[in-house]
């Protein structure tokens, strides 16, 4: 067991598995196929699309100088056309403070929204302000219901984070099964922590069929993406002989990247 620390400074504590993943909202920052003076020519028109993508050049400095001030007035724009990606990055700009002065209440007011448009990383960012009770009520239960529908809608960190949410029962009934599910989903689309989790569960069998093989192969992949805890318990499992036959040397490099890294 270990302890996670939350950023309102509570400690929850959590049994083998990795802890919720940060829950600051990233800009997102799409590849923009057309030239810089095609997509400034479109958005002066008007055309949400082209100012959206307009703040992504200027948020980027992708074929313009980078101004996160600038990229924050195009996204307002795009985003009071009611576009929901647009919406999504003016509420992750004052959620940082990013180009736009840090504003915890505008922030939620443009996720929500961008979640009334089933928008997935929306979805997410105001679950886990509910969860963290940031800028709103604490409300587990509301958090577990917006996690999940971004989970259900693709977003790979929602689904990571409702595994953990079932896993531990916060907001949800607890459900070893379900948050398995959840972590497979994740782990397959490429989240480090959890395959990590799902290894886990898959080496002693925790609510789940063991498969000692399988986890092995999930442990793996997550530490060779340098996922701290993945590095450390590869690194531990070789030492040891757990699951695996013991080879110090490979020990001692794991475990030496993990401490590298954090872990």
């Amino acid at each position: 067991m270990y302890w996670l620390r939350l950023r309102n400074g509570l400690l929850l504590s959590v049994l083998m598995l990795s802890g919720l993943v940060d829950a600051a909202p990233r800009v997102s920052t799409n590849k923009v196929d057309a030239s810089p003076r095609q997509i400034r020519q479109a958005a002066m028109t008007g055309a949400a699309d082209a100012q959206y993508n307009l703040g992504v050049l200027y948020y980027n400095g992708d074929g313009v100088v980078r101004n996160r001030i600038k990229a924050a007035e195009w996204f307002s724009l795009a985003a009071r056309q009611g576009l929901a990606r647009a919406q999504y990055n003016l509420g992750a700009l004052y959620a940082s403070g990013n180009g736009v002065p840090r504003d915890i209440d505008l922030a939620n007011s443009w996720f929500r929204a961008a979640a009334d448009q089933d928008y997935p990383p929306a979805l997410y960012a105001l679950g886990m302000a509910y969860y963290e009770g940031n800028g709103v009520p604490l409300d587990s239960n509301r958090a577990a219901v917006l996690v999940l529908k971004a989970a259900q809608l693709g977003s790979s960190s929602a689904q990571n984070n409702i595994g953990i949410m079932y896993d531990q029962g916060v907001g949800v009934k607890r459900n070893k099964r379900k948050a398995a599910e959840w972590f497979e989903k994740a782990a397959d689309s490429g989240v480090s922590e959890a395959q990590f989790n799902f290894a886990q569960m898959l080496l002693v069998g925790d609510g789940i069929r063991k498969n000692t093989a399988k986890g092995l192969a999930y442990m793996t992949e997550s530490a060779n993406r340098g996922y701290p805890k993945a590095l450390r318990r590869l690194g531990e499992m070789y030492l040891n002989g757990d699951f695996v036959e013991v080879d110090v040397n490979r020990a001692r490099d794991l475990l030496s990247k993990a401490a590298a890294s954090g872990g």
